[in-house]
């Protein structure tokens, strides 16, 4: 269970860190302090957290690459590892969206018993 926790906070320290780059400070804060979510233990707050990282792969991690890959390829600059990195970050936060599906559960049958 520890690992599933530990790589939803990965995906959200990520999406900061990209927000950090740009000083968007309170982006950046809020995605970072966003896993403190898992402690509330709800189900609708497990979800919640769950489709803040899926629209996060399509808005902030799919728009970069693509700007990201174009500019590269209107300088003529190498772009496929630039695609790979970005392709392996998309996959990792989809990864931590799925993950979470196990804390739901446990979380739903927690609640659902109170």
């Amino acid at each position: 269970m520890w690992w599933r926790v530990s790589w939803i906070i990965v995906a959200f320290w990520l999406l900061s860190a990209h927000f950090l780059r740009y000083d968007q400070l309170v982006f950046t804060s809020i995605f970072a302090l966003a896993p403190l979510g898992l402690l509330i233990k709800h189900p609708l707050v497990i979800r919640l957290l769950q489709a803040v990282l899926c629209i996060s792969v399509i808005i902030v991690w799919s728009t970069t690459a693509i700007d990201a890959i174009q500019m590269r390829i209107s300088h003529g600059a190498p772009w496929l590892r630039l695609a790979l990195i970005m392709g392996s970050v998309m996959l990792f936060s989809l990864g931590a969206v799925w993950s979470a599906n196990d804390i739901w559960r446990r979380a739903k049958s927690t609640y659902a018993k109170a």
